[in-house]
């Protein structure tokens, strides 16, 4: 087998028939030496996979766990999948890509979301204000009522997007539909918290469910506010968000949040 680095690529070529991965594994670490918010294993050249060269993966997996690093593994040609299929935990554990490009955009969106400082302590002694974001539930208001608050209180206010991994796959599997839908949330989130002129940081926290995530995101970030603010459809006017989430969430908040919760809605127009 054949192992190259190139950027934040590892490119596998050849056969695999027996566990690698103490090789790859030390030019991975180099890599994420320059890169230490994830790099790919590019797989598209491999040409054969034994079991005990699958047993690479398993090894791979344990370590990417362990190390609480993004290691993504891409373009896994069909008869190295059904390989791994048969081992057991390696398919719905290790973080697959449908190609490098998928696996990049990926860890572009890690990228982002970790570009701010990833301490949970306030910028400059600052109070945190969280305003968390999901899937199916438009609450981006609550970025535009956060930064008025900020402003006043000289606070810093945090966008996190709850993204949701089903427990079926690995927390840091690759989802390319759920990460485009946080990258547009954050984007729209930041638009509209950026003309108050305060503090303002993105983040992604990946969870297996996001209310309970909001919770965890509150302790970590050390929020001394949550802000919940929804549009009139969010809250049940219009069949196109999920208006339960949305009660859930505020239900959750009011009874279980370490903090101070404040919960608006956008005007309706008359």
């Amino acid at each position: 087998m054949i192992i190259e680095t190139r950027g934040d690529v590892v490119r596998l070529s050849g056969a695999l028939h027996k566990n690698q991965w103490l090789t790859i594994r030390a030019a991975a670490g180099m890599l994420l030496n320059e890169h230490p918010n994830g790099i790919i294993i590019d797989c598209a050249n491999l040409d054969e996979v034994s079991e005990d060269g699958a047993k690479t993966f398993l090894e791979a997996m344990r370590d990417i766990d362990a190390a609480k690093t993004r290691i993504v593994v891409a373009s896994l040609p069909d008869n190295v999948m059904r390989v791994l299929k048969r081992i057991p935990g390696v398919r719905s554990q290790l973080p697959i890509a449908e190609s490098v490009e998928a696996a990049r955009a990926s860890l572009g969106m890690h990228r982002r979301s970790t570009a701010n400082p990833a301490s949970p302590q306030a910028t400059k002694g600052c109070a945190v204000i969280l305003v968390p974001l999901m899937a199916e539930v438009d609450l981006t208001y609550g970025a535009d009522l956060a930064a008025r608050v900020a402003r006043v209180n000289r606070s810093e206010v945090r966008l996190v997007y709850l993204l949701e991994v089903t427990r079926t796959l690995p927390l840091n599997a690759p989802l390319v539909e759920q990460e485009q839908a946080a990258r547009e949330s954050l984007t729209k989130a930041i638009a509209t918290a950026q003309p108050y002129s305060v503090p303002i940081s993105e983040h992604v926290e990946r969870v297996r469910e996001a209310v309970e995530g909001t919770l965890a995101a509150i302790k970590f970030h050390q929020a001394s506010q949550v802000v919940i603010g929804a549009t009139a459809e969010a809250i049940g006017h219009s069949d196109q968000e999920d208006p339960d989430r949305f009660h859930t969430l505020v239900e959750t908040l009011l009874h279980r949040a370490p903090c101070e919760v404040l919960i608006g809605r956008l005007r309706m127009q008359q």
